[in-house]
């Protein structure tokens, strides 16, 4: 476990169905003023499957472009991506993109990158659903060849990159942490071989201190030391007189009265996180600045 106080993080609502992009933005500067840590985006193109059902007709706006707006408008908040989805980006064009943003926000992003599950989305997008995970893996490993090598060198499967500079390189040295999402064991490998952190969601305290000892094992197997990793989880937030269904161990939500939430804020602490990105799950701006104002008046100051 780390030996910092728990981070909070806000996730902004860009996955929820909000119509004004600004609002989001305004939603960021509003979560820096309360006092978080760090902002959160999510990634989907299409309305596929689950997004489809809790979207309709209502937009789903794009991850990087509302960072690059809160990076404008914000001066200390760390820019959180929870997360996108790697087999999706070309890695040469999200490299400069993310190199971009990282000297806009003067060495601010956080990179937290995963596979998804939405095979309709992989067929709309012209990528075969059986090769996320391999490509994953390389575009990992393409994306450090070009953020640390003036004229990168790559040669994979998918990728190959020779004979021409690449730049900007990120301001972050040697670039922005990487923090792999999902909770498989192709996940956990993937955090111990080129992660610098460990970024999921929908996991319990539980799971997340069996999680973090694997990959803790694995990166000390592979020769890496695991001791700077970065653990970290985005959570569903409703503070309500509801008692939660799970005992603390087993909860996947920060939900119940402020005694319960703190347990299991607790809970997920005692597990290693250092860092809880919550979210209202909810297009509604009021509701997310009185999750915000709920968490930074009520939860933070009792831990």
């Amino acid at each position: 476990m780390g030996t910092d106080a728990m981070r909070f993080g806000y996730s902004i609502p860009n996955n929820q169905g909000v119509e004004d992009p600004n609002d989001l933005v305004a939603l960021a500067v509003t979560a820096e003023q309360r006092g978080f840590d760090s902002v959160w985006v999510a990634e989907h193109l299409f309305h596929s499957s689950y997004v489809a059902k809790r979207l309709g007709d209502r937009p789903y706006h794009e991850a990087l472009t509302i960072l690059t707006a809160v990076a404008c408008a914000t001066k200390t908040v760390r820019l959180g991506t929870s997360v996108l989805v790697l087999p999706w980006h070309d890695p040469a064009r999200l490299g400069k993109t993310v190199a971009t943003l990282d000297h806009l926000s003067l060495g601010r992003v956080d990179l937290g990158v995963g596979v998804a599950t939405t095979k309709d989305e992989f067929e709309n997008l012209g990528v075969a659903f059986t090769t996320r995970g391999r490509r994953t893996d390389e575009i990992l490993g393409a994306l450090q060849a070009l953020w640390t090598q003036d004229t990168p060198q790559f040669k994979g499967e998918f990728y190959t990159y020779e004979g021409l500079k690449f730049s900007p390189k990120p301001l972050q040295s040697p670039y922005p942490p990487l923090l792999i999402g999902g909770a498989s064991n192709a996940a956990h490998r993937r955090v111990a071989r080129f992660g610098d952190g460990w970024h999921t969601l929908r996991q319990s305290p539980a799971q997340i201190a069996t999680g973090i000892q694997k990959i803790r094992d694995l990166s000390q197997k592979s020769g890496r030391d695991p001791a700077p990793f970065k653990y970290s989880i985005t959570l569903h937030f409703n503070a309500n007189a509801k008692a939660p269904d799970a005992p603390v161990q087993d909860r996947t939500a920060l939900t119940g009265t402020d005694d319960d939430i703190i347990d299991t804020i607790k809970a997920y602490e005692a597990a290693g996180l250092d860092e809880i990105v919550v979210g209202a799950t909810t297009a509604d701006v009021n509701r997310n600045i009185d999750a915000m104002s709920h968490v930074m008046e009520r939860i933070s100051p009792k831990l």
